[in-house]
This record gives C-alpha cells, sequence and structure tokens, in this order.
C-alpha cells in the first residue's frame, strides 16, 4: 500500500471529503509513490478492500481498465480515471520517468469525445473562471511560448541545425502532425487512420505554393513503431521531420498546422498559429481551431487563456518532483525555464579529454540528456583522436589549455567545473560533488574573458517569478546554513570582544595553485600577499585569517608564514564553521573565494581584489575594474541565475537531476565534516580512509 503524503496547496480542483482511499487492479498506478500524494489519499493494490466510501481508479481509457469499472459499477461505488498531464516531464520518460503531473477525471477523460469529461464540463460552464485564475492562464501562455515548454522537455530549446535551411525561405510553411498507430486517442477523438489521408489531401490542396512538413516520431523511420504515412509515396514537397526538436521551436518557424487529435495542436495555438483539427481534440469545439468534425455538447466560443485556464490549472495536479511536495503549475515551470535559460551540450557524443578514474565516475550524470554517449580519453591521445561529426569536448576548468589547439574549430569545447553548491566534505578528498557547471564561453573563475555565467548575468531579464525564487533560494541558504563545502565545527565566535570598537574583516585563505587565482586574480596570487594588502589599507581593523579547508587538511599548498600572519593578523580561525565566521565580521576581502558570495548573500560588506564572478555588478567594493561588466544587479538576480540558472545538480541518492532547494534541504540534513586540521599518522590514516571512502562511492554507486 503506498502511502498519501501531506502538503498544502491552493489549488483550485474539486474534492470529495467523503472518499477514504483509492482502489486499483494496476500495479503501475498502485508502486508509483506520486499517485497518493497527487490524489491526497492512500492508493491500495487490488480491488476487493473497497467499500462505499473508497474509489476504484484506472489509468485512462485502456482496455485493461474494464474489468475494474464492472467492478465499480457492481459494488455501487465511484470510478476515476487518471492519466499523465499537459506538461508531463522534465525530460522524455523513457530518459527521465518523475512524472510532473497527472489530470484526475471523475467523469470520462479529456481525449474521448464520445462523452463529456469532467474537463468538457468545466470548459461548457465557466463560473469558476475567475480573475485571478485567468490573469494565471494569460501569463502560462506567455511563459510556455517564450521558454518553450512542452509536454516532454528533453529536446533542446533551438532547431537542429539540419531544419534551420529546410524551414527558410519566402514560401510559407505548412506542419502536419502525425500519431503513432494505434494511437488510443485517434479512435476516441472521433478520427481513423483515414484521417491522416484526408490531412494530407487538404492541407496540399489548401496550400498549393507552401513547403509542406509532417512531423513523425523517429521510431517510425527506424522501424520501431508505425506511423500514418508511407514515405516511399508522399508528393516531391512533402518533406518529413523525424529529428527530436523542441515542439514549441518547429511551430516558431511554420505558418499553418494541421492535427488529427495531437496535443501539438494546443501548443500550435500557445505559439499563436491556425490550427486545423480532423479529429476532435478537447480544445476543438470552442471556436479556435478549424474543425473538420463537431460535437453539438461543445457550447459557446472560448479564448485561449479558458481553455489553458482549465486544463492547465483546474484539471491538473502538479508535483515538484525533486521535493516530492504538492505544488502548482508555476513552480513546475520555475525548474523548466531555469534549464532553459542557459545552454547545455548538445551532441551525439562527448569526448571528455583528460580525466580522473575518480572523476570518470560521476561526471556523466552531469553533461545531460542531449549527449548520446562519453567517450574518455587521455590527454596524449588528443591530437591523434577521429573527431566525427556531433561530437563536442569536456575538458575540466582551464586544464589543457594547449592541447585544445588541435580539436578542430567545429568541435564545439565545453569547461566543466565545481558548483557553488558542491558537497558535505572536500573534493581534495574525493567527495564528489552535487553540483557542476559546464561553459562554453569560458569558466566562471576565469575574469579575464567572459564566460556563460557572465553573459546570463549581464543579459538575462527576469521577472518577478525569478527574484522571488533567488530571495527564497537565499532566505534558505541562510536557515539551513549551507555552504559549499559544508566543513567545520560550529560555535559562536567573540571576534567582536577582542575587537573591540574596530572593524572586524574576514580574509579566506584560498588554494594558491587553483586557477581562479591563476585566471582571476591578476595582482595579488597568494595569501601573504593578501593578508598584506588588507592591512595596508585596514591599518586599524581586526583581521581574521582562515586558512582554505583543503590546505590545512594537508590536501593542498597555500600556508602562510608564521613571520607574516604575526605581522598582519589578529586571529587565525582554522576548524570553526565559515557561516560562524561570517555572522560575526564586519566585512570579507578576498581575491576570488566564494566565501565572498555567501557573504553577499549574509549582507556583510565585500570587497574583492581579484575579478571572481560576483564582482564588478555594484554588490561589492573592487580593486580590480571590470570594464565588461556595466549592468547593476539585485541581490536575489546574482543568486537566481549562479544557483539556478547556470549549474547541474544530481541527487546522489536516486542518480537523477535535483534542484538547489533541494539539495539544500539534503545537504542540511547531513551531519557536517568536523575538523579538517591535524597532522601526525593517525590524521594521516583519517584522511586517506576519507579519501577511499569518498573514491569507492563515485566508482561504485
Amino acid at each position: 500500500m503506498a502511502k498519501a503524503g501531506s502538503a498544502g496547496t491552493r489549488q483550485a480542483n474539486d474534492r470529495q471529503a467523503v472518499v477514504r482511499g483509492a482502489y486499483t487492479s494496476s500495479a503501475g498506478i498502485a508502486q508509483d509513490p506520486k499517485i497518493p500524494l497527487l490524489l491526497g489519499m492512500d492508493v491500495h493494490k487490488g480491488l476487493r478492500g473497497a467499500s462505499k466510501f473508497d474509489v476504484i481508479i484506472g489509468w485512462g481509457a485502456k482496455k485493461n481498465t474494464k474489468s475494474a469499472k464492472d467492478y465499480a459499477k457492481r459494488i455501487g461505488v465511484n470510478y476515476w480515471r487518471l492519466e499523465d498531464g499537459f506538461l508531463g516531464y522534465l525530460s522524455h520518460p523513457s530518459k527521465d520517468m518523475r512524472r510532473l503531473s497527472i489530470v484526475l477525471d471523475r467523469h470520462g477523460i479529456y481525449y474521448d469525445c464520445h462523452e463529456p469529461s469532467e474537463l468538457e464540463n468545466y470548459l461548457n460552464n465557466l463560473d469558476w473562471l475567475t480573475d485571478d485564475l485567468r490573469s494565471r492562464a494569460e501569463a502560462l501562455i506567455t511563459c510556455l511560448r517564450h521558454w518553450r515548454v512542452s509536454k516532454y522537455n528533453q529536446s533542446a530549446y533551438e532547431l537542429p541545425k539540419r531544419l534551420k535551411p529546410l524551414l527558410q525561405g519566402p514560401k510559407s510553411k505548412v506542419l502536419l502532425i502525425d500519431q503513432t498507430y494505434g494511437d488510443m486517442s485517434i479512435a476516441l477523438g472521433g478520427a481513423s487512420t483515414k484521417s491522416f489521408a484526408d490531412m494530407l489531401d487538404e492541407a496540399l490542396l489548401d496550400h498549393p505554393d507552401a513547403d509542406i512538413f509532417i512531423k513523425t516520431h523517429p521510431d517510425v523511420l527506424i522501424g520501431k513503431k508505425r506511423g500514418h504515412f508511407d514515405v516511399r509515396i508522399l508528393p516531391e514537397r512533402v518533406d518529413l521531420i523525424a529529428d527530436d526538436c523542441n515542439p514549441q521551436a518547429l511551430l516558431k518557424a511554420v505558418d499553418y498546422v494541421y492535427v488529427v487529435t495531437s496535443q501539438m495542436g494546443l501548443e500550435a495555438l500557445i505559439a499563436g498559429k491556425p490550427v486545423t483539427c480532423f479529429g476532435m481534440p478537447f480544445y476543438a469545439g470552442w471556436g479556435l481551431t478549424n474543425d473538420k468534425i463537431t460535437s453539438d455538447r461543445r457550447r459557446g466560443q472560448l479564448d485561449l487563456a479558458a481553455v489553458i485556464a482549465a486544463a492547465y490549472i483546474k484539471y491538473s495536479r502538479y508535483v515538484d518532483p525533486f521535493t516530492l511536495q504538492r505544488c502548482e503549475v508555476e513552480d513546475v515551470i520555475d525548474h523548466l525555464i531555469a534549464e532553459r535559460q542557459t545552454t547545455r551540450p548538445c551532441a551525439s557524443r562527448a569526448v571528455a579529454v583528460g580525466f580522473s578514474l575518480w572523476k570518470r565516475g560521476f561526471i556523466s550524470r552531469f553533461i545531460g540528456s542531449n549527449v548520446g554517449r562519453v567517450k574518455y580519453i587521455k590527454a596524449v591521445d588528443l591530437s591523434n583522436f577521429d573527431f566525427k561529426q556531433g561530437d563536442c569536448v569536456i575538458l575540466w576548468g582551464r586544464s589543457l589549455e594547449k592541447e585544445t589547439k588541435v580539436i578542430p574549430q567545429d568541435v564545439p569545447i565545453w569547461r566543466m567545473e565545481d558548483g557553488f553548491l558542491r558537497s558535505v566534505g572536500l573534493g581534495s578528498d574525493l567527495r564528489r560533488p552535487s553540483s557542476l557547471v559546464l561553459d562554453q564561453a569560458g569558466i566562471y573563475y576565469d575574469g579575464s574573458e567572459p564566460s556563460d555565467l557572465e553573459h546570463l548575468l549581464a543579459t538575462l531579464a527576469l521577472d518577478e517569478r525569478c527574484l522571488e525564487r533567488g530571495s527564497r533560494l537565499t532566505q534558505q541558504i541562510l536557515s539551513t546554513r549551507v555552504s559549499k563545502y559544508n566543513v567545520g565545527i560550529q560555535e559562536k565566535l567573540d571576534f567582536k570582544v577582542r575587537a573591540g570598537e574596530r572593524e572586524i574583516i574576514l580574509v579566506p585563505g584560498q588554494v594558491e595553485s587553483d586557477a581562479s587565482i591563476q585566471y582571476g586574480s591578476p595582482n595579488i596570487k597568494t595569501n601573504a600577499e593578501l593578508c598584506l594588502a588588507v592591512r595596508a589599507a585596514h591599518p586599524k581593523a581586526y583581521i581574521i585569517f582562515k586558512p582554505h579547508p583543503d590546505v590545512v587538511s594537508g590536501n593542498r599548498q597555500g600556508s602562510v608564514s608564521h613571520d607574516i600572519l604575526d605581522q598582519v593578523v589578529d586571529d587565525v580561525i582554522i576548524d570553526a564553521d565559515i557561516i560562524d565566521c561570517l555572522d560575526a565580521v564586519d566585512s570579507v576581502h578576498t581575491m576570488t573565494s566564494l566565501t565572498g558570495f555567501e557573504a553577499l548573500m549574509r549582507s556583510v560588506k565585500v570587497t574583492t581584489y581579484g575579478i571572481p564572478f560576483y564582482a564588478g555588478w555594484g554588490l561589492t567594493t573592487d580593486r580590480v575594474a571590470v570594464p565588461r561588466r556595466t549592468r547593476s544587479l539585485k541581490l536575489s538576480e546574482l543568486v537566481y541565475v549562479t544557483l539556478c540558472v547556470y549549474p547541474t545538480y544530481v541527487d546522489w541518492a536516486s542518480g537523477l537531476s535535483t534542484s538547489p532547494e533541494a539539495l539544500i534541504r539534503e545537504i542540511s540534513k547531513m551531519e557536517k565534516a568536523t575538523a579538517v586540521s591535524g597532522s601526525g599518522i593517525i590524521a594521516t590514516v583519517k584522511k586517506w580512509g576519507r579519501k577511499a571512502s569518498y573514491l569507492a562511492a563515485a566508482l561504485l554507486k
């Protein structure tokens, strides 16, 4: 028996309070943990236990639901139908099975035009359509069109290169949508196999001078599935599109759309295209489409906002795929939009160059579903490697810069690096990361040239929902006390007692061999130089130096001599939690450390001596100018782009993608890695023990 979760929501869906539980003969429904959450009740496998206070549920209009429907009728209980919602998945379900939504219908099902459905009843009587729901629907239409969000969201934001020249030129472009042979929505939508032939004939007749395209499933051409068109006898001016392409990107490129019952007809209406229907999908019959079939039950002329409000808000129920909490359609779209705002690798093969065995254990999870496979090669093999069309290259940060000169110019190069919410534990201890970034323009810590992150910060126009999410995320980070590495002993620090009236400045140490200093700090290159510069600028301040955890652990170089520390520093803090340090100081002075970003989120003043990604936007005092960065940002904008848009997150319990909010929640539940200092045999044994356990986790799980 699956158990229902508890979550508050403002969903407008009707509820029947007398219903106690749901029973099903479907193993798939019974085993799906999201179904009880979305229904708001327990789900039981089997039908025999149902009483008059329960319901029996089945999936859509499948033939195997007949016995369950008959049983419900025989014992006098209601039968409800479930089906995927109109925003179905983060990707294609063959790549990611996590469902975003379902619809629940107590009367029929939306794609069966032979009997009323709950959705059809909503559209026939708009008493429920408040001004707030209409405003939400209008905003949804704009959002879905602009961000090209669809039922399945695995496809790249733009059209594949092959299609772009085909869809250009002065002629009108007409798009016909094929469907899989035997698709249940065809017959239940009042259509047949002949409807597809009629659709093509009429499109050719209506548009004698246009280019005609048929969008079919790629599986049809390779023989896995059957479509409705024979490619051998199509007229010469008809082209088949079997490419995996974003529906809204494709719809934007055409002028007219013809469908039988496909949901792409609704998405074409969202795209603002005229649609002709040869069947009776739920959105037909309301004056929005040119209909070849009519229905006496569908009364009145509706606008698109009413249909979207009914289908996407009133009729559908949503779950956050990362937190597994009930949510609204806008919350689901927030996740999809964040992913849409940056470019991800799209290639048949990613060639990962020079990655250690440890990193090979996890990086494929971050490259994304738009890459077919990953090929690992050594750096020494790069010059003789046989690159093929459709390849891309993955490098770690700014490593192998000289070696990249042999890569063909038409092969995209992506640089990978740790994200900003990394893990509990250090990367130098071989703790695999929970977030990574991929950057094609450069990399975020290289201030000498633009990066994808810099471009996003400089150009993205964010709406209020994005800014609200950035603010909520900031508050979540503050309340959970999460940082990048989450190491150190938590304690209340008494700097103010020791400092008196003096300004308290925290100088976070960095790994001096780190690429962020090599590429992002043109003037000051060492922790000692930074300490001296801070003291010179603030001779009366109380200065605290906190060495980098990797340096303290003995894994990296960057220690400062005792002579320098005695000369310019008032206190050295080693094992303290960085959050406690930030709570106890007035300002942070840094070359490029992420501590500066974490300080900004806590309203601590920050002075930069290098060019970190968060400098130059009006939020910090900068000792090195960045003329490229001319925009003034709000903190919520910086947080949203940096944490929601730019990185990719992985939940290692499932191996699937996750969100920053869900990752923060999981990190906050974990026990922090405490002291990172220590020397001698015991400390060495502990260090190598940590590395061995983390390496095993990366390679074996």
